[in-house]
């Protein structure tokens, strides 16, 4: 049986594709997000880099990368019902302008020779701060702009420009950072570029034409009632809960790929930040292909398939980087690793559309990217911690085997086929 359809009734014909290259307002958001993640991955690429060459520590550029993430534990739930009940347009467009600020100012302390970590970190928590919000916003704006059935296809061209920022950013941001004469200059040159690009992307933003205010019903419902009514939908369905708790541990391991990925350039194959922006440019390239195989292995595997097939490839990948004697070896592991990131996100996020009523998709899909972005600090600081102490290349068969568990424990409980009925006597 499909997704979306109901056991037991006919299946509707399915309506006719749009053509998204003319649906004005969707191409225009999805370009605004296109530009600001260019800038997202720069910053997340020279951040840790940044660190490690100020502190030499692996565990402190974690924590330090971790910060972005930690304002999302705490304020996800409220802002989730807030969120539903602001204009969107206004979230984001503030949440653009407002990080251009952050990271503007970070760019000129760190040129005119700043150096104090605390103030990076400030900077990064405060991001973090804004981001949740906005991170809202944008995760349910598609809906109010498109159709029902054309949000997996929208999805899917979302994860494939994702892919291409995480080839861009890697890249940009090690070209950028060598234009400095020193590791701080040069991050000051890239936490530049990022700042224009969420100014250019607020500005896309301010020529959507479609409204974003919200219904009038949900600025009259009490807060603490939708907060309610959306955790406990969430915990009340075991589909939901199995698969946020594994998508959790899954983002807790991928937290740590880049920076193992990194750990490893730089202890043991000594290359400097320009050379392994390639490395993981190239690595990243993969995850664009990936994006193209979405729907192919949905429709071929399933959800529960495609979740397999993920946890696998990220499982083999790490192992190859674990054992690479070279280089080059260990971006094929990345790249094998980044490729089937895309249909597992892809899919995920269509699967728990098609389960989560309609009119709870904005309270519990924060909820659920709660988790993810409760994973991401708790991998960062714990990863750094262990690549400190275990080294890179043991960690990286630590993780390998984490990513096998999962898969194999969602797959386990993966809801089966009604058995076929009995032919009459």
């Amino acid at each position: 049986m499909s997704l979306g359809k109901t056991r037991g009734r006919p299946a509707a014909a399915p309506p006719p594709p749009l053509d998204l290259w003319r649906v004005r307002d969707f191409v225009v958001l999805w370009w605004a997000q296109v530009t600001s993640r260019v800038g997202t991955q720069i910053s997340q690429f020279v951040l840790p880099l940044l660190v490690l060459d100020a502190t030499g520590s692996a565990g402190t550029a974690g924590l330090i990368t971790a910060l972005e993430q930690v304002p999302y534990v705490l304020l996800a739930i409220p802002a989730g019902a807030l969120v539903e009940r602001w204009n969107r347009r206004v979230v984001l467009v503030g949440g653009n302008f407002l990080r251009a600020g952050m990271f503007g100012l970070l760019a000129g302390y760190l040129l005119a020779g700043g150096t104090s970590i605390p103030a990076i970190a400030a900077t990064v928590f405060c991001s973090g701060v804004v981001y949740v919000f906005f991170d809202v916003a944008n995760s349910t704006v598609f809906p109010r702009i498109l159709p029902a059935h054309e949000l997996a296809r929208a999805t899917g061209w979302v994860e494939g420009t994702t892919a291409l920022t995480e080839v861009l950013g890697p890249a940009l941001g090690g070209a950028l950072v060598g234009l400095g004469t020193h590791a701080l200059q040069g991050a000051g040159y890239a936490f530049g570029v990022d700042a224009l690009t969420y100014l250019v992307a607020g500005l896309g933003v301010l020529c959507v034409r479609t409204s974003l205010s919200p219904p009038p019903a949900a600025v009259r419902t009490p807060l603490g009632a939708s907060i309610r009514a959306g955790v406990g939908h969430l915990l009340g369905d075991g589909r939901l809960r199995r698969l946020a708790l594994a998508n959790f541990v899954n983002i807790v391991a991928l937290g740590t790929v880049w920076l193992s990925f990194m750990a490893l350039m730089k202890s043991e194959f000594h290359l400097d930040s320009t050379h392994t922006g390639l490395l993981l440019a190239l690595g990243a390239a993969s995850g664009i292909l990936g994006s193209f195989c979405s729907g192919i292995l949905d429709r071929r595997l399933g959800p529960y398939g495609v979740m397999l097939l993920a946890g696998a490839g990220w499982a083999a990948g790490e192992l190859i980087i674990a054992a690479a004697p070279a280089p080059w070896v260990a971006v094929l592991g990345l790249a094998l690793a980044l490729w089937v990131a895309p249909p597992y996100f892809s899919t995920l996020y269509a699967y728990r559309m098609a389960i989560i009523p309609q009119e709870m998709h904005a309270r519990i899909n924060s909820l659920y990217r709660l988790l993810a972005q409760a994973g991401l600090p708790v991998g960062l600081s714990v990863g750094g911690l262990l690549l400190d102490t275990v080294g890179a290349r043991a960690f990286l068969l630590l993780v390998a085997v984490v990513f096998l568990a999962t898969a194999v424990t969602v797959q386990l409980r993966a809801p089966r086929a009604p058995a076929p009925a009995a032919d009459p006597p």
